[in-house]
């Protein structure tokens, strides 16, 4: 199973930031908003397709085809939950939606689900990049809006994810993969590699995760990945690689502690070698 990029790479996403302090973009810019409140994202995107479209009955045009995008979202999101198939870029988180359907218990259903909003959020950015799915054959202005929009789902979707990890957490530790299964494991790695509003909580689990991983409870490269995280929100060198942005259309890693050992670092966690690894990302256009 092959988890999407977006879940395993640093971006820096504008969550937690209110609208007012955001920088504002030029025309058209792929970004999303990330608010008190959806009517102030709506009116911010609103406000910005009016810039670059002064018309209104041309400004109409694209709202209607920016809508019709937003719609088709909703109703693939509804099939993600219910465990059925989607298209690309969606189509891997009908992974989780499976173990979501048949999860054993009320609790693993709710990590399911979760990771499956997790998930399926974050393919947006590679809907726009690819131009794809709903993002297919829109016009630049449209598209701008519809994605103001539909992105906006990650900065709520980490939010919730990150309180209700945090309290089960404390309940009864970590998901293990003798107990609860290795798609467990999985899934609470990915919420908590998405708690950047809280860089304190996720290196306390990856404190947590040092004896598990010992004890093969949990799984190496997802140790890896959360240690880079915790690495480079804390403005230190990573170890491993995993953590990047894209310059000048390009994925490149962050900062990385003796760079000349990286792949041997790699290999011992079973990473593939970091130029593979920065071949499979897809950057928007310079």
């Amino acid at each position: 199973m092959r988890v999407l990029m977006w879940a395993i790479a640093f971006f820096s996403w504008p969550c937690g930031t209110a609208l007012a302090q955001q920088p504002a973009p030029a025309a058209g810019a792929m970004v999303f908003g990330c608010g008190p409140s959806p009517e102030e994202i709506k009116a911010t995107a609103f406000a910005r397709l009016s810039e670059t479209v002064p018309s209104p009955d041309e400004r109409e045009i694209h709202l209607a085809a920016a809508r019709e995008a937003i719609a088709r979202v909703a109703q693939l999101r509804s099939d993600a939950l219910a465990g059925k198939p989607v298209e690309e870029p969606y189509k891997s988180v009908s992974f989780f939606g499976e173990f979501l359907a048949k999860a054993p218990s009320e609790e693993l259903a709710e990590l399911y689900r979760r990771t499956v909003e997790d998930q399926f959020a974050r393919s947006h950015f590679s809907a726009v990049a690819e131009k794809s799915s709903w993002a297919a054959d829109l016009p630049e202005p449209a598209l701008a809006y519809a994605y103001y929009i539909i992105g906006s789902d990650v900065c709520s979707a980490d939010a919730a994810n990150m309180l209700w990890l945090k309290a089960r957490l404390r309940e009864h530790g970590w998901y293990t993969i003798s107990k609860y299964g290795s798609s467990a494991d999985l899934a609470a790695w990915i919420l908590v590699q998405h708690a950047d509003r809280d860089p304190a909580f996720q290196a306390e689990v990856l404190e947590m995760l040092e004896p598990l991983l010992i004890e093969k409870e949990t799984q190496q490269k997802n140790y890896a990945y959360l240690y880079d995280r915790v690495a480079v929100n804390g403005n230190r060198p990573q170890r491993y690689g995993t953590q990047g942005r894209c310059i000048s259309s390009k994925w490149e890693p962050r900062e990385v502690e003796a760079p000349e050992e990286l792949d041997a670092r790699r290999a011992a966690v079973e990473l593939e070698p970091e130029a593979d690894y920065a071949a499979r990302f897809t950057c928007p256009p310079a």
